[in-house]
């Protein structure tokens, strides 16, 4: 620590009207001085201030507030009926979650939301599940995945206009932070539903691919199949969970996307005499939690126990940029209204009239009401009705066509069995009169008389 030098005190002499010096100034003590003590609290020297404040303990605070308000965390299992995702959800959580079930009513008639409250050690989780029954299992399946999409863009907008509410105590958040889309296992390439709805959900939420029911197929086929899947995902350009920041956390999804799960809650002794959860077949067993066997190990770390946050502040960061763009063009839509038609605010004009103004310079047009949402629903439902009627009424003409076209056949072929049937008379008829030994002549004259009564009408 650097010393400060005083300065040199220099020898002058009082200046004759000085207060010192002055006989007709009494001395009076200062009105602020205080009579010198002994300090109560000793001064510490810079070595021994202890350098421990509490900031180590903002973890900590951090975790019990964690540990008070839980968390929320909403799942989407997407994919064609058949795939295990009910199955997968009970093996995630390692109850079956069905027999405590909460199923509330969706905007969506295609949708259905699960609600779980789940508690491990002191955390209570909030957990909504979406699932949508009958995906893929319609005549016309190019919109399967409209419901998925609809869902999660309702509750983006939803959020946004509750957080411009003036009471926001009530908050409610219902956004989604992760969909895993299950694939059906084969050998071949993915299917155009599965393409085109992956490629729409990647767009607004974390995707995952998951290989349902994998021990369907042996090692080689499910890495052919794995590495069909993540060319088919490039080259349409759909990310896995695009939104994390985190480079890191990005190599760890893809060192093993898509992910292979396989099902199951009943328990098994295995080789080594433990009881494990697996699926039991006549040719061996295949083990749940067995990273040799299957990706569940993996998936499950990725979903609860290492990058819940990442995916739930991803989808922060995700809103935070669906929020800046709807502002925006809300900003823009103001603006351009405004230079058309110039607002002007005199100093006698009533409240009513300020507040139309003020409503008509802030329009609401980007940010969808429930209304908004229902026309646009009829309207997609107008759209799909003409394309279903001017199917029927095409496939109802073809097949009208081609009714006609079976009548004019057989129409045709009992002319043809009509003349193949005279001529089977004729030849019967002459195999007869050869049988007779009779003539054609006598036959005629014979036939003659017949027909000449016949005509006479005798």
């Amino acid at each position: 620590m650097p010393v400060l030098s005083s300065p040199i005190k220099t020898e002058t002499s009082p200046r004759p009207f000085s207060p010192s010096n002055n006989p007709f100034l009494t001395k009076s003590p200062a009105p602020y001085s205080r009579p010198a003590s002994k300090r109560l609290i000793p001064r510490l020297e810079p070595d021994e201030v202890s350098a421990k404040v509490g900031l180590a303990s903002l973890p900590v605070q951090h975790e019990r507030m964690c540990n008070r308000k839980g968390a929320k965390f909403t799942m989407i299992l997407a994919g064609c009926s058949g795939t295990g995702k009910s199955t997968f959800l009970n093996t995630l959580f390692g109850v079956p979650l069905d027999e405590h079930k909460e199923e509330t009513s969706s905007i969506f008639f295609d949708i259905r939301e699960r609600k779980y409250e789940l508690t491990e050690g002191n955390f209570d989780l909030q957990l909504t599940t979406v699932d949508v029954p009958g995906f893929g299992a319609k005549m016309d399946n190019q919109y399967s995945w409209m419901p998925i999409v609809k869902y999660i863009d309702h509750y983006f907008r939803r959020y946004m206009l509750q957080e411009e509410q003036p009471d926001r105590s009530k908050l409610e958040d219902n956004r989604v932070h992760v969909c895993l889309y299950f694939i059906q296992p084969s050998n071949t390439s993915l299917s155009a539903l599965d393409l085109e709805s992956m490629k729409e959900i990647s767009k607004r939420v974390n995707l995952i691919p998951v290989v349902a029911r994998s021990d369907t197929l042996n090692r080689d086929e499910l890495m052919e199949f794995k590495n069909t899947i993540n060319k088919t995902l490039a080259a349409f350009d759909i990310g896995v969970c695009k939104f994390i920041s985190d480079q890191e956390v990005i190599d760890k999804i893809h060192l093993v996307s898509p992910y292979a799960v396989v099902g199951s809650n009943a328990t098994f002794e295995n080789s080594e005499g433990k009881l494990v959860r697996a699926r039991k077949y006549h040719w061996g067993m295949v083990e749940i939690e067995n990273p040799e066997h299957c990706d569940f190990l993996a998936l499950r770390e990725i979903l609860m126990s290492e990058h819940m946050l990442d995916l739930i502040q991803s989808t922060e960061a995700h809103y935070n940029a669906y929020r800046r763009l709807c502002l925006r063009d809300r900003l823009e839509r103001a603006a351009d209204n405004a230079f058309r038609q110039p607002p002007s605010l005199d100093d006698d004009e009533d409240g009513l009239a300020s507040y139309l103004l003020y409503k008509k310079s802030l329009p609401w047009s980007t940010i969808m009401s429930q209304d908004d949402v229902d026309a646009e629903d009829a309207q997609l439902s107008n759209e799909v009705r003409k394309n279903l009627e001017e199917y029927v009424r095409k496939t109802e003409l073809s097949i009208k066509e081609w009714r006609q076209s079976l009548v004019r056949k057989q129409a045709e072929f009992n002319e043809d069995l009509k003349s193949i049937h005279i001529r089977i008379s004729e030849l019967r008829n002459e195999c007869h009169r050869l049988k007779n030994g009779g003539s054609k002549e006598s036959d005629q004259d014979a036939a003659s008389p017949i027909l000449k009564n016949e005509y006479l009408g005798e």
